[in-house]
């Protein structure tokens, strides 16, 4: 991936001409683009150095302008073993872990330590400790082996009784919230997030998708090869968890000859209800035809399209304690809630129970000891083309959970260590001039009507531009607004199944308790270290965060015109280009710079 070298040459003329709607300097003694000295100070040798390097000055640029601004660069790497890419964006995603690293990882000697008397960061620092220490501690999770994910299937088939008949209303309706709780990526057949009303983009609401498949893709049940070892890996993961023999004392891996037949019926049941749930998906051009794909519904027409569900029942064991939501609903797929209705009535409740025990299975043995999580992890790397050997760092896993669990605690640090001085107000006076220049530009086109262009700058004078950190909900510049947001989300530092379930539990608590609030146009959605930025169509909202801030794309240091050409194409694609794309949960839809 060459892309953001060129951009930045490209950009940096482009900023050159073109972005010169107000002054933004941040700093009197800073080149900026009326001031012709030339930079000598360290960063700006460091940054055209890094610029040179990557060149090849011998090259025609007018014959191969690739080669030209990046011929260098294919010098001096090669595309690493195990990746399809190597770049600038992936270095500075290693640069942001290494960073990352050392605020959670207590090995690496440079923790974040708490200032005497500020009980609110001893609080978020404890809480990185223990969430990582835990994470690390495989003594401790090879100790209570199994045991944790068996106790959660025990509670749930005693709440799901079985028999040859349709599953009870109630009973399923019960289940379905209690799965719900978990957030899971791939819940039961039916999946609840909050996203921002079409109709009202002020206001959240409930919207329900289709879920439930264990396989990647629909598709992937079509294939018989794939679905045969599905259905081994299966079986083996309920007979590692449920059956009598503790896997980790055998000394060796079961084999498909050592599953007994409960556990490869048992299998075989969950599967096949996959395949039949895989059968009534919607299909791509479905999704894209307005009759079908989300549509507002009331209660009363969800419980009319699938009475062998409760609706109310659902919703209310799904939400919070004393959550009442009576907003409008919106049902990703009409089609799919006519046909699910057809597999309710036909599918018996024993069927029902090892298909919802195998949603707990696969969805949190990744929280176990190796032997009991390793024949679901084979079969995941079999899918994706990765070898079984493959490397597996412990404090890796540990530290991506760490930082997902807690990520604005690590975002604050991520912030002290590489944000610093007026980062984020340069940052901000960029995207604001690349906006103003938009507007200044817009009555010049011709080929507008002027009620398109006048509809262009009032969405441009609306855009809310969250760059760098989020202030507000929570703030991740105050240790206390911190140790306030995670106050509901308990980490014991022996128990690391436990603080996995909880943090589920908490994250989509919390998700769902925004459904009366207005929605919260500068809340950050995603890790700070994340190189990337991000456009929310819905809420009309841009969002850079500080890990995509750092050296090449941008740097306080730099003159102008280099940040304009790096940050500013970023800021410039997510105003101007940025498509429609899978939002990330739980906080908002967004659309991703590519």
């Amino acid at each position: 991936m060459v892309a953001p070298k060129i951009q930045i040459l490209m950009a940096i003329g482009v900023a050159l001409g073109v972005v010169q709607a107000g002054p933004i300097s941040i700093r009197a003694d800073k080149p900026s683009f009326d001031n012709k000295a030339t930079c000598k100070s360290a960063q700006c040798k460091l940054t055209a150095n890094g610029i040179i390097s990557d060149m090849d000055p011998s090259v025609d640029p007018c014959q191969d302008f690739a080669k030209f601004t990046c011929g260098g660069f294919y010098k001096k790497n090669d595309i690493p073993a195990g990746r399809g890419q190597i770049g600038p964006f992936d270095f500075l995603n290693e640069n942001n872990d290494r960073i990352l690293r050392t605020i959670v990882d207590p090995s690496q000697g440079k923790t974040p330590k708490a200032p005497a008397g500020d009980v609110a960061a001893q609080n978020n620092i404890k809480k990185i400790q223990d969430l990582f220490g835990s994470c690390m501690d495989e003594k401790a999770i090879s100790k209570v082996g199994r045991k944790p994910l068996y106790d959660e299937i025990q509670k749930f088939i005693k709440s799901f009784p079985v028999s040859d008949s349709p599953v009870d209303k109630k009973t399923l309706s019960r289940t379905l919230g209690q799965i719900a709780q978990y957030g899971f990526l791939n819940p039961g057949f039916l999946s609840l997030k909050v996203s921002v009303d079409f109709n009202n983009p002020e206001a959240n609401m409930l919207t329900i998708s289709e879920s439930g498949l264990g396989l990647a893709s629909p598709n992937l049940y079509r294939d018989e090869k794939t679905v045969e070892e599905y259905r081994v890996t299966v079986a083996t993961m309920f007979q590692t968890v449920l059956g009598d023999e503790d896997v980790a004392k055998r000394g060796k891996p079961l084999t498909p000859k050592d599953i007994k037949k409960e556990w490869a019926d048992a299998a075989k049941d969950a599967v096949d209800f996959e395949i039949q749930l895989a059968a009534i998906r919607t299909t791509f051009s479905d999704m894209l035809d307005p009759k079908n794909n989300r549509r507002l519904v009331t209660m009363e027409q969800l419980n009319a399209m699938t009475p062998s569900i409760d609706w109310s029942i659902f919703l209310q064991e799904s939400f919070p304690s004393g959550l009442k939501y009576n907003g409008p609903i919106i049902a990703s797929s009409m089609i799919f809630h006519n046909k699910l209705e057809g597999l309710l009535k036909k599918t018996a409740s024993k069927n029902f129970q090892r298909y919802f025990t195998w949603v707990l299975i696969r969805s949190l043995s990744e929280n176990l000891a190796q032997p009991y999580k390793q024949p679901k992890v084979n079969f995941d790397r079999f899918t994706n083309g990765i070898s079984a050997a493959a490397p597996n760092d412990r404090w890796a896993t540990c530290m991506t959970v760490t930082n997902t669990n807690l990520v604005h605690i690590t975002g604050h640090y991520f912030v002290k260590a590489v944000f610093k001085d007026n980062s984020r107000q340069e940052a901000l006076a960029i995207v604001d001039n690349i906006i103003s220049s938009y507007e200044k530009n817009f009555p010049t086109l011709g080929w507008l009507d002027k009620t398109t262009r006048d509809g262009a700058v009032k969405k441009l004078k609306a855009i809310v531009k969250a760059i760098g950190y989020s202030t507000e909900n929570p703030d991740e510049v105050s240790a206390k607004s911190l140790d306030d947001f995670y106050r509901g989300y308990d980490v014991a530092g022996k128990d690391y199944f436990g603080n996995q379930v909880r943090f589920m539990r908490w994250t989509t608590a919390k998700a769902f308790a925004a459904l009366p609030l207005p929605v919260d146009r500068d809340a950050f959605g995603m890790s700070l270290t994340t190189v990337n930025g991000f456009y929310s169509a819905s809420s009309n909202s841009i969002y850079i965060p500080a890990g995509i801030l750092q050296t090449p794309v941008f740097h306080f240091e730099n003159p102008e015109y280099v940040n304009y050409g790096g940050m500013g194409t970023i800021g410039g694609h997510e105003i101007g280009v940025s498509p429609p794309s899978p939002p990330p949960p739980p906080f908002f839809s967004i659309s991703q710079f590519r």
